[in-house]
């Protein structure tokens, strides 16, 4: 009897337990709300805009001008307050100094301490093929070309311009004192160079689009660079000089916000 009794009590409060279970509701977990962010490139030489050929000075007092300038950004990170990141996976950037705004997609709204991204992209996605891609990729074939086809690998940062090499420097802009040709072609897979700015934090709104506002000091790339010598690099056959400027590129940015 003490039995049966003790088995009528057992189901009887299985059933009550699995009664209450079915009657408890899962509470959702809230969703965080996402916003578009927008980076915000502004090239500068020293305090001036960069502008293309147009006359700017190095810190070494050696003037130069551009004809063109890019790069490669990939591995983009925004880092969180708490020091943890939200990667933007898959995003390559092809920079060029005349386009200022480039729509990094929705990312989580809330407060952060920076952004991380690398000047390069890393060993696989420099030996891919780049013909694979559709057109409109920043890493489809491009005009003019930034991929050495017969070094199978991207070029990360291209700059070409004009500098002069005048041994004595005066006021007077002409093709004489400007015409020596000036180009730096820097890539290769230990030449990609990361970049962490967290000197300014900011917050990103869940009610607006946000624009993240950096400068890029070219005159920075020069740092330790004697421009009248040395003003040529296809990183192979040059590769300390090559180094030495794959080197300045971290310092080129800040995060104005």
């Amino acid at each position: 009897m003490k039995t049966l009794i003790r088995f009528i009590l057992f189901v009887a409060l299985t059933g009550f337990m699995v009664s209450c279970k079915k009657d408890k509701k899962e509470e959702p977990v809230p969703e965080t709300p996402v916003q578009a962010l927008t980076l915000r490139l502004t090239p500068m030489a020293g305090a001036d805009t960069l502008k293309f050929n147009t006359s700017f000075t190095t810190e070494n007092n050696v003037r130069y001008t551009l004809a063109s300038f890019r790069y490669y950004m990939s591995d983009i990170r925004l880092v969180k307050k708490d020091g943890t990141e939200h990667a933007l996976a898959g995003k390559v950037l092809l920079i060029n100094a005349n386009t200022s705004d480039y729509a990094l997609g929705n990312v989580p709204a809330g407060d952060y301490a920076g952004i991380r991204f690398a000047v390069g992209l890393d060993a696989v996605t420099n030996h891919a093929d780049p013909t694979v891609y559709p057109a409109a990729h920043p890493l489809a074939i491009q005009s003019p070309g930034i991929h050495w086809s017969w070094n199978s690998g991207y070029i990360f940062l291209s700059m070409e311009g004009t500098c002069d090499t005048t041994a004595v420097n005066n006021d007077v802009l002409t093709f004489g004192q400007y015409s020596h040709g000036m180009f730096f072609h820097i890539g290769m897979d230990p030449l990609l160079r990361n970049v962490s700015l967290t000197n300014k934090a900011f917050t990103i709104s869940a009610d607006a689009p946000k624009v993240l506002s950096v400068h890029s000091d070219i005159n920075k790339l020069f740092t330790g660079i004697a421009l009248k010598t040395e003003n040529a690099s296809h990183t192979m056959g040059s590769m300390p000089l090559a180094t030495r400027m794959a080197d300045n590129i971290p310092a080129m940015f800040t995060l104005t916000e």
